[in-house]
């Protein structure tokens, strides 16, 4: 899910951080707040809080797969899915056959294949 541009006052970034370090998740944090997951995270780096490790879901690795079998870089794929690359790298090394790298455009809504 994509959301706007919401920005995080200092009060709600430090309440981030304590909830994710009392075991909430970035995920869950992020849905509440009206932010990209991807803000979360970088909320709790700036802050030095150890990032718990980010799995994909079963229906990101699936999306993941189609996505970089239709031609998009490992990295667009990332970003589109608000993933770290390494761990969509390690996913997909297990059934996938990845490509070299290139240097790839940015990828857009326009560049993502149609679901049909």
């Amino acid at each position: 899910m994509k959301h706007g541009w919401n920005r995080l006052n200092a009060e709600q970034q430090a309440a981030a951080v304590t909830r994710y370090s009392n075991g909430e998740t970035s995920t869950a944090l992020a849905e509440e707040y009206g932010v990209a997951k991807s803000t979360i995270l970088r909320i709790l780096r700036e802050a030095r809080v150890v990032v718990r490790r980010q799995p994909m879901t079963p229906e990101q690795v699936s999306e993941a797969a189609q996505l970089h079998e239709a031609g998009l870089s490992l990295s667009q794929v990332a970003k589109w899915l608000e993933v770290n690359q390494e761990t969509m790298r390690t996913v997909l090394k297990a059934g996938v056959v990845l490509r070299e790298p290139t240097k790839a455009k940015t990828a857009h809504a326009a560049d993502r294949p149609s679901d049909k």
